[in-house]
């Protein structure tokens, strides 16, 4: 596979160039850790792959035609036009407003005629193929490694984000279909580093990886936002597909000829290095056996209190995230009446504070449990309580806080800071409970939580199609809460923070034990004595 891979791409052609790289990497950066050189490229590639499926959230304003030829305006500026018409009857209010807020319309012909309802469709479209391959890649990864899924992943993106204003174009539905194939193949990338981390990161050290990797995510929305905005600003909304898809394109070459899939693979790991991942990583148990075979204990993972609660606490964070994601572009822009430029560095802002508090948190409990403090479960437990329950509180006020926009913004940074916490709980939970199965156990997480949660940008668009007010967007807001605190609830009693028996067990071996236990505590048939 990876002969075929490395054909395609056409790197075999460039073997000795890459080795003479290699050893001028080595001599320049040989005190660099090899564990740390990945945490930088991978944190690079969740920049990238999340730079080219968050874009749509601002690009979408700007491709989308807004009806002001009637004078409408968001209703937060509809509140402040009363004032100004009260002192200035003569003046034409309407336009001041619109220059005072920068959304003063230009006359464009490349925009759509999309109404709310398409529009959600079109930012939900991604998850209908997200959906489809998270047990697929965290199995592919599992077996293969991560390192050509990973990168496919990212790469693709970039090929899809270049080919999107050609799509759009054409009609919306392809389009749809464009945003669908793209996240088909980028499911397989959080269950692929999952799976990477098993046989690279020490125990102790995977929380703050994590919140610092994974979390480049939610940084790469903090910079994704202002920067298409920018770039439409100057440039049109085609440009912002064109510029962030070429940057994920760039950082693949990269990745495909310098990262491995694992430490022993590794020509510029030091043997000190290797000798320390390999150690803690096989006295703390949660050693990856990549060469396990046989079937997936899929019944017994299925029915485990442990990762059934992982399920459950995944859905709740991933409905009200998505949401951030998909939609909060657009609230601030049709509610708020923030311009594309305003908008995207507002936007960006609650970003920001999330991987703040992705670092931080993951830090906190890193150092909680490497001073024994905290038992493992303990420490998932309450910080997925500060995850989940923080940004309910705070979806709360922001329903009641009007147009106040600067209250808004800032419990949105507050609620999104809080959930940085999940890089300490839910999201780590997964190589506590099954190290070897970690990359298919976040897989199947992410799989049933996006087939729940595709379905946000559809419900929030029938809200509000046709009533973009306070009072419809509560309703969206109001929605989230419950999800996040019942799901919650059930998380903190039923996770776990051990590794689970059929960790080391294929479907087989677990039918045998099961059998083996009934034939054991079967009660004797007293009625037929043995001879």
């Amino acid at each position: 596979m990876k002969d075929g891979i490395s054909d395609i791409f056409g790197f075999h052609k460039c073997k000795m160039g890459t080795k003479v790289v290699h050893e001028f990497l080595r001599r320049t950066f040989g005190w660099l850790p090899a564990r740390i050189a990945l945490a930088l490229m991978a944190w690079l590639g969740f920049i990238n792959l999340y730079m080219t499926r968050i874009n749509l959230s601002v690009i979408l304003v700007a491709m989308v035609k807004r009806n002001t030829s009637s004078g409408h305006l968001a209703p937060c500026l509809e509140i402040q036009d009363v004032s100004l018409e009260s002192t200035s009857p003569t003046s034409n209010s309407t336009s001041q407003l619109q220059e005072t807020a920068g959304i003063l319309e230009t006359e464009q012909e490349d925009v759509f005629e999309w109404d709310p309802t398409t529009q959600g469709l079109v930012l939900g479209s991604f998850f209908y193929g997200y959906a489809m391959t998270q047990v697929i890649g965290g199995r592919l990864a599992e077996n293969y490694g991560s390192k050509w899924l990973f990168g496919i992943t990212v790469t693709a993106g970039g090929f899809c984000a270049l080919l999107s204003p050609l799509c759009a174009r054409v009609h919306y539905s392809l389009f749809i279909a464009l945003r669908i194939f793209q996240g088909a193949v980028q499911g397989g990338s959080w269950p692929a580093m999952h799976a990477c981390i098993t046989r690279w990161i020490p125990p102790l050290e995977r929380p703050r990886f994590i919140g610092t990797v994974y979390f480049g995510n939610t940084l790469s929305t903090a910079i994704t936002l202002p920067l298409c905005g920018l770039i439409i600003d100057a440039h049109g909304w085609p440009a912002a597909f064109y510029i962030t898809g070429s940057l994920s394109i760039i950082w693949g070459l990269l990745w495909f000829n310098f990262m491995y899939n694992s430490p022993n693979e590794h020509p510029r790991i030091s043997q000190k290095e290797l000798e320390y991942i390999e150690t803690t990583v096989r006295e703390s148990g949660t050693t990856a056996n990549r060469t396990q075979s046989g079937a997936v204990p899929w019944r017994a993972i299925f029915t485990s209190p442990p990762m059934l609660a992982l399920i459950l606490g995944d859905i709740g964070n991933k409905w009200g995230i998505t949401l951030f994601y998909a939609q909060l572009p657009t609230y601030m822009s049709n509610i708020l009446g923030f311009s594309i430029k305003s908008n995207g560095a507002l936007s960006a802002l609650p970003f920001a504070s999330r991987y703040i508090g992705s670092i931080l948190m993951s830090t906190l409990a890193d150092w909680l449990l490497s001073r024994k403090y905290l038992s493992i479960r303990t420490t998932r437990r309450i910080f997925s309580t500060i995850c989940m329950w923080g940004p309910a509180l705070m979806l709360i006020g922001v329903a009641y806080a009007g147009c106040n926009w600067k209250a808004i913004v800032a419990m949105f940074c507050v609620g999104l800071f809080m959930n940085g916490a999940i890089t300490a709980s839910i999201l780590v939970n997964h190589t506590d409970i099954s190290p070897n199965y970690s990359g298919t156990l976040f897989g199947i997480c992410n799989q049933i939580s996006t087939l729940v949660t595709f379905v946000v940008p559809v419900i929030t668009g029938v809200l509000t199609e046709g009533q973009q007010t306070v009072a419809q967007w509560q309703k969206v807001f109001w929605i989230c809460v419950p999800m996040y605190t019942v799901t919650q609830v059930i998380f903190f009693i039923f996770c776990s923070g051990s590794v689970q028996p059929w960790n080391y067990c294929t479907e087989a071996k677990v039918d045998a034990e099961e059998s083996r236990h009934q034939r054991e505590t079967m009660p004797l048939n007293t009625g037929n004595k043995v001879q």
